[in-house]
Order: structure tokens, then C-alpha cells, then sequence
């Protein structure tokens, strides 16, 4: 038994200090607000074991019959400082081997009460000063490490605790045993306060790093200087190559790479990407945020999309070696994606105001809505270079979006392509939209001079850009004449739609010039003589067919057009050789006319140019 308690307390080299279970259970509180639960449990645990390991060295200052009772003395002082009720079950010690197994229960765990008063139910055991207190305890009186559990306990609902003592060896290597092990480690606060430390100047260097990085690339936003100075900034501040690209993988900027590998570099993701989108289900990878990618030997990226209007138009990467993404990398990668996306922003406005005011001034000068001094005044304003002659372009494309707003944003994406593409050029022109799609635009034949390209090349060059920028497109290009005065503008425009109307799938770009007589029929400005000549032409063709489906007669604008054969006209038409030959048979009964003649052929032609040119004729697309 227990013998001169009180001389222990009188003779006790450190003084014995008492709190309230509630001061406890408050200290307990900021302890896992400040630290958390694992790292409170820790604390809690190594205190409560220095103060187990404190109480046995001073009870093994007195003396005691039997060692046992050394040993229950740790659950009695327990009891009687109000910590819990001890109830022990199992005691089997031999002091000599070292072996212990103890087992017991703790009814009415003040340390339990507590917790669930602040936090609620647990789905883990609490009672970590109690085991702390028991471990360091009965640790210091075996001479060897002992660790107990608590196996049951009254947070997660249970009646009570309950805990099981033994030393390590007899543990012999429980997972669960082994996890705990750590928490009594002596150096266990000091490291982690080392790691918390390092971890907190870190995460200083990031955000100081973040920090700097927003500063620059929001000057960089501000003064709207481009894309190119955003990738400066993110190299100068990484120390790695950065590229940025477009959503169809075209090199927009670069940094510590050269133009070749960073098209190289381009292309490679453009092949992962047309691979990724035949794959289906959990096969596919796409990118939706900052992600790590490896596309060939030498080339691993840290890429992250760029965002406008809730798609992605672009891609913004750092190359690099290592295998996983930092934090800083995502955070200094989405800054870098924002700017882009403000930069995409600001150039939209910018460019939507400019063609605003550009469209605007076209559509004056086509409606003849202000004067030639006008006209002086708003070129002079915009950097429209007034410098005869002028000639007009007309483009019709055939997109099929699956609803208005699809087909808005098409024509927006298309003009600003358009837009750069002159700009690339260094062409000035006004831009606009007329009739649904068709887009028109007015040009300085001057300009083409200077660049030293005719408008015939320049046509060619520029249908060859539509048709490569947007591959599943079809485009039809009409082109005026060229006219001195850029009064002239609405005749302009009439001729380029003239032009436009008689393009077909196997010529589609057109010149009014190559209209020879129909060009000139066009000047009379008479189109109901136009009609009436070309309805005389056709004769009972022609009004067979009016009002009809025209299918006579647009079989055969396509027999004349290809060279009067049967095969190519048939393929060009989709048609069976058989129902071409039905067809041409009804054709000649209607006409009586010879067309073998060259002549009876090209006044057919020109009736039917004609017909075409005034909108009666319409090809199908």
C-alpha cells in the first residue's frame, strides 16, 4: 500500500499545481484551433506523459513493500487529483522479465466530458493526457517503453474508457501501435516546429514570389503592352522556358526557348490533343486546370488553360524537369492565365470599338450619309489612308452553328482573325458585315502597291488564309473592279456582289472584271432589261423553269460551266449519268437550240450569268 502520501507532497521537489476540468478543457479548445487535432493529440499526449514520468520518479523516492503497488499508485494519484475513476481488470507484471499487461477502465473521463461539451462526438479516442500520463508512468517504472491504448471511449459513445497497457515488444509491431509511437518522440515538438517553420518560409517565398508576379504582370495589363512582355515577366521571375499558345496550339509568345523548339514544342501538343479528343471515357485526358504533362523525351510542361467567357482559348505552360507541380508553379501559372485572359479582354473591347467605328463609317459611305469632307475628316481619324484607286471585297462563308449565340460569337472570332491577319500585313482597311454572313471590306489598291502585291494575289493569298484558318469552312470570295473615288463605294459593293453571286464550287473566287459582258450589261443599271434579254435567251426554257425549282436550268449552268461533259458535269452535280442524260434530253427539247456552236453556247452562258448575277438563278451550296 501506499505509505507517507503527505510526506511525498512536503517533500517534493516541484510544487503540485490544480485547475478546474473547464480551464482544461479551454486550453484543450485553442489547442486544436491553433495546432488541430493531430498535432493537439501529439502535445497532449507528451504532456501527459512527462507528467506520468514525473509522478513515478518522485513515488520511487518512498518505500514500498511491494512494486505493485508502486505500480497501482499511478491510477490511485489519477483518482484522487479528480482526473477519472480507474477500475482495474487485468494486472499481470514481471518486473524482472519487463513484461506487462494491464488493462482496466476509466469511468466518468473528465478529459472525454470536455471534449464533448466543445467539439461534440469523436470518431477517435480522446483521452490523450490520460494515455500520455499512463505511458510515461508506467514507462519509467519498467525502464523500458510502454504504450497504452484506448479502445473504447466515452467521445465516440461509448459507456467508458477503456485502455490496455503493454510494452512495445508485446505490442509486437501493431500497426496502430507503431503510428502512436511517434507522438512520445522527445524531439517530436521541436521538429515539428522546425517543418512548420520551413513550411511557413516557403510558402513566405511563394506568395513574396506570387506577390511580385502580380505586381509586374498587372503593370504589364495596365499599359496594355501585349502578350510577349507577360511571358518576360514570368521567365525573368521562374528562371524557366514559358510558352504561350492558342487553342488551336498556334506559338503566340515565347521566353528561353527559340522560335523553332517552341513550335516544335506546339506541335506536340496539338498531336496530344487531336489524340486525347478520338479517346473516350476515362482514357481521355483533358486539360482543365494546372496539370503536370509529359508529351515526348525532353519535353515535360506544367501547363494551364487560359479562360475567356467560360472556354478556353489558349495555353500557358513552364517547362521543366521534375515530376510533380508546386504550389507556387499553380499560383504564379494562374496569374499568368488571368493576365492572358484581362489581355483577351481589353483587345476584344479595343477591337470591337475600333470596328464599331470602322463598320459604321463604311456603312455611311454606302448609304451616302456624309460628304467627301466628312469622309476626309473620320479617314484621318481612324489611319485610313485616302488613296485612290479602291476596290471592294465581299467574303461569304456557310456556318452551321447549332444556335445564334454559336453563330455570333463566329462572327466575332472571325472578324478579329480577319482583323489581325490585315494588321500582320500591314494593311489598313474598313471592315464590315452587310446581309447576314457576308462580310465586306474596302481597301486602297495603293496599300497593296506599296506591300507590292496586285489585288489579284492579294484575293488568292487571302481565301487561301480563310479556307487553312478554318479547314471545315466553305468561303466564296467576290471582288469588285477598281475605282478612283471612294464615293464611289456603293458601286463598288454592287459589283462585288455581282461577283459573288456567280462563284461556284469549282470557282470561288471571282473577279468582276472576268464578267466581260454581264459586267458591263451590270452599268446600265436597268435590271429589268437585264432579265428580259436573258429570259429571251432561254425562251421556252426559261419559262418552263421560272418559278419552278430551276433544275433545268441549273443543270445546265453546270453542263456549260464544265466544258460541256457529261461525266464531270454528273460528278459535279451529284448526279447519276443516267439522270444528267434525262435531264440535258428535256433541256434540248424546251431550248431548240444548237449547242454544239460556240456561239449559242456563250449567249447562253452570259443569259445565264445574268440570271445569276440579279438573284433569280440561285446555285445550291
Amino acid at each position: 500500500m501506499l505509505q507517507g502520501e503527505k510526506d511525498r507532497s512536503n517533500n517534493s521537489n516541484q510544487q503540485m499545481i490544480k485547475i478546474p476540468s473547464s480551464a482544461f478543457g479551454a486550453l484543450r479548445r485553442e489547442l486544436i484551433d491553433m495546432l488541430g487535432f493531430r498535432r493537439s493529440k501529439g502535445f497532449l499526449l507528451r504532456y501527459g506523459w512527462n507528467c506520468g514520468l514525473t509522478d513515478c520518479r518522485q513515488m520511487m523516492e518512498l518505500n514500498w513493500e511491494d512494486k505493485r503497488d508502486l505500480l497501482l499508485a499511478g491510477p490511485k494519484m489519477h483518482t484522487e487529483n479528480g482526473h477519472v475513476d480507474v477500475e482495474v481488470q487485468i494486472l499481470d507484471v514481471n518486473f524482472e522479465e519487463g513484461t506487462l499487461h494491464f488493462e482496466g477502465d476509466w469511468l466518468h473521463s473528465k478529459e472525454a466530458i470536455e471534449h464533448i461539451k466543445l467539439f461534440g462526438y469523436s470518431e477517435e479516442s480522446v483521452c490523450h493526457t490520460l494515455v500520455g500520463y499512463a505511458s510515461g508512468y508506467l514507462s519509467e517504472l519498467l525502464e523500458k517503453q510502454v504504450i497504452v491504448r484506448e479502445t473504447s471511449c466515452m467521445a465516440m459513445g461509448d459507456e467508458k474508457c477503456h485502455w490496455i497497457c503493454k510494452t512495445v515488444e508485446e505490442w509486437d509491431g501493431d500497426p496502430e501501435v507503431e503510428n502512436e509511437r511517434h507522438f512520445y518522440e522527445a524531439d517530436h515538438i521541436h521538429t515539428e516546429l522546425e517543418e512548420t517553420y520551413e513550411k511557413l518560409r516557403l510558402e513566405r517565398d511563394s506568395l513574396s514570389k506570387t506577390y511580385d508576379v502580380h505586381q509586374k504582370l498587372f503593370k504589364e495589363i495596365v499599359f496594355e503592352t501585349g502578350v510577349q512582355p507577360i511571358v518576360d515577366v514570368l521567365y525573368e521571375t521562374v528562371k524557366t522556358p514559358v510558352l504561350i499558345e492558342s487553342h488551336l496550339c498556334e506559338v503566340r509568345a515565347f521566353a528561353g526557348i527559340s522560335e523553332q523548339e517552341a513550335r516544335e514544342y506546339a506541335g506536340e501538343l496539338k498531336n496530344w490533343l487531336a489524340i486525347q479528343q478520338r479517346k473516350k471515357g476515362k482514357k481521355k485526358h483533358e486539360i482543365h486546370d494546372t496539370t503536370l504533362l509529359e508529351l515526348s523525351p525532353g519535353h515535360k510542361r506544367i501547363i494551364t488553360p487560359i479562360y475567356f467567357r467560360k472556354k478556353i482559348h489558349g495555353y500557358c505552360s513552364f517547362f521543366t524537369h521534375e515530376h510533380k507541380v508546386t504550389e507556387v508553379d499553380k499560383m504564379v501559372l494562374g496569374q499568368a492565365a488571368l493576365a492572358c485572359s484581362l489581355h483577351l479582354s481589353n483587345e476584344l473591347t479595343r477591337f470591337n470599338t475600333e470596328q464599331n467605328i470602322r463598320g459604321n463609317f463604311l456603312e455611311d459611305i454606302l448609304n451616302k450619309r456624309i460628304t467627301m469632307l466628312e469622309i476626309a475628316n473620320y479617314a484621318h481619324y481612324i489611319g485610313f489612308e485616302l488613296k485612290a484607286p479602291y476596290f471592294m471585297v465581299v467574303i461569304q462563308r456557310k456556318f452551321e452553328g447549332k444556335s445564334i449565340k454559336e453563330e455570333i460569337e463566329f462572327n466575332d472570332e472571325f472578324m478579329n482573325e480577319l482583323y489581325k491577319y490585315f494588321q500582320s500585313k500591314q494593311l489598313t482597311c474598313l471592315l464590315g458585315k452587310k446581309s447576314g454572313n457576308d462580310v465586306i471590306i474596302l481597301f486602297s489598291d495603293s496599300v497593296l502597291s506599296n506591300s507590292h502585291m496586285d489585288k489579284e494575289r492579294f484575293s488568292s493569298q487571302l481565301l487561301h488564309f480563310c479556307s487553312k484558318k478554318y479547314p471545315n469552312l466553305s468561303f466564296k470570295m467576290g471582288v469588285s473592279s477598281s475605282h478612283l473615288s471612294i464615293e464611289d463605294a456603293p458601286q463598288l459593293y454592287d459589283e462585288s456582289m455581282a461577283s459573288l453571286k456567280v462563284t461556284s464550287s469549282q470557282q470561288n473566287l471571282v473577279f468582276f472584271e472576268s464578267l466581260g459582258v454581264v459586267g458591263m450589261l451590270l452599268q446600265t443599271k436597268n435590271p429589268q432589261t437585264l432579265e428580259n434579254y436573258a429570259y429571251r435567251v432561254l425562251g421556252k426554257l426559261g419559262e418552263e423553269d421560272k418559278g419552278k425549282s430551276m433544275e433545268l436550268l441549273i443543270t445546265l449552268y453546270y453542263y456549260l460551266e464544265n466544258g460541256a461533259s457529261i461525266h464531270q458535269t454528273a460528278c459535279a452535280m451529284n448526279l447519276s449519268v443516267n439522270g444528267l442524260r434525262y435531264r440535258l434530253g428535256k433541256i434540248n427539247e424546251l431550248l431548240q437550240v444548237d449547242l454544239n456552236k460556240g456561239y449559242n453556247k456563250n449567249e447562253i452562258y452570259v443569259a445565264l450569268q445574268c440570271l445569276m448575277v440579279l438573284g433569280e438563278l440561285k446555285l445550291p451550296s
